[in-house]
């Protein structure tokens, strides 16, 4: 919960149907609020394609149920349209492009905070609450802090880090201040169905053994690409599907008996190839460039500044040095090598807990230049 919490003031809460918004939920009702429930349709049933994922008819029969346990009334927000326009369409366009996207800062950013942000003002209500792991403090001035969440293990900050200060204002992170155990606890004393619902999807619409850039690509009537798998002196090892099924420092799916251990290190979009190493060594670089970045905290500044840098959700954040290096794009230099730098995915700044900010990589290796095709 943010520093000087509302009180007596209408609520909405994004209810997945998943244990965190729902003890997020119970919570507030505990504190006196006027809970409203709601959960996002963001894929058509008109297709027969419906997910049975958290967003899709499980997620909001579970939700429904945890609403009636409440006592709260509980809405369904229908978002299909945005989310195919606003978000898969843009993810699939980067696997096309060779890129590994992240959906959910993408849907964070335009959908749940974006869209149903704006349904629950028109509700007339004054905040909106959700189960991510992160923490909002107010700042000296008055202006909204983003925070890692307590848990480590559970921390979500970084699919956080592209929101603006307008949306942060009107936001509540109830179980920011929890860990995974006490969660679950508390769920259980309050005998919410959810209490052992098992941990969301990272991506909607996937199922078991099912690949997300193969389905947006069916979706959309994609291209596959393709191409060679070489080595890094150009030599021909065999050959691949399609680009989009690809990302710097994969070693499943290869298909490559002969060559022994091996790991995807580039995926070059102007040939459909797709480069492997068999030293895993190789995959480290030094550096990124990092375009469309957005701030939460103070930027690099003339001389730059040092922070530390996260690359993709799970991975330690790594001490570098930030400058700007044109409208909106940074360079970022680390101060030792990281693995498996992919362009597509969001580079997150942090001053130890704190977000600074966040920018989409477009470059990254132990020599890297402005160049590729920025995220629209």
């Amino acid at each position: 919960m943010t520093d000087g919490s509302p009180g007596g003031e209408r609520i909405v809460v994004a209810m997945s149907g998943g244990v965190d918004s729902s003890v997020a939920a119970a919570l507030l009702c505990d504190q006196g609020y006027e809970v409203v429930g709601a959960t996002l349709r963001l894929v058509s049933c008109r297709d027969g394609r419906e997910s049975r994922s958290c967003c899709g008819i499980d997620g909001i029969t579970r939700a429904r149920a945890i609403a009636d346990q409440l006592g709260i009334p509980h809405h369904v927000v229908d978002c299909a349209d945005e989310f195919e326009q606003l978000v898969l369409r843009p993810v699939w366009d980067d696997y096309a492009c060779g890129r590994t996207p992240n959906p959910c800062l993408l849907c964070n950013e335009r959908i749940k905070f974006g869209r149903l942000l704006s349904w629950a003002k028109e509700l007339g209500a004054s905040w909106l609450a959700t189960g991510h792991y992160a923490r909002l403090q107010t700042g000296p001035e008055g202006e909204p802090l983003l925070l890692r969440g307590l848990d480590p293990a559970k921390d979500q900050s970084y699919f956080l880090a592209g929101l603006g200060m307008a949306q942060l204002r009107s936001l509540l992170f109830p179980v920011g201040q929890l860990d995974k155990q006490t969660v679950r606890r508390l769920a259980q004393e309050r005998n919410l169905s959810t209490a052992q619902a098992q941990e969301s999807q990272d991506a909607c619409l996937v199922g078991p053994g099912q690949l997300l850039a193969e389905l947006l690509r069916e979706r959309f009537g994609g291209q596959s690409r393709p191409g060679p798998i070489v080595d890094e002196s150009g030599r021909v090892l065999g050959r691949h599907r399609g680009i989009h099924r690809f990302t710097v420092g994969q070693r499943r799916g290869l298909s490559l008996p002969s060559a022994g251990r091996c790991w995807v290190k580039e995926v070059r979009a102007a040939d459909a190839a797709i480069v492997v190493t068999g030293d895993e060594g190789s995959l480290h670089g030094d550096r990124l460039v990092a375009a469309v970045t957005s701030w939460l905290g103070p930027g690099p500044g003339e001389h730059g500044r040092d922070c530390e840098v996260q690359v993709r959700y799970r991975h330690a954040a790594e001490a570098a040095h930030v400058e700007a290096c044109g409208p909106g794009t940074v360079s970022v230099v680390f101060r030792r090598p990281v693995r498996a730098i992919a362009p597509g995915q969001a580079a997150v700044f942090f001053d130890g807990a704190r977000v600074l900010g966040r920018g989409w990589i477009s470059n990254g290796g132990l020599f890297a230049a402005v160049e590729g095709k920025a995220r629209p």
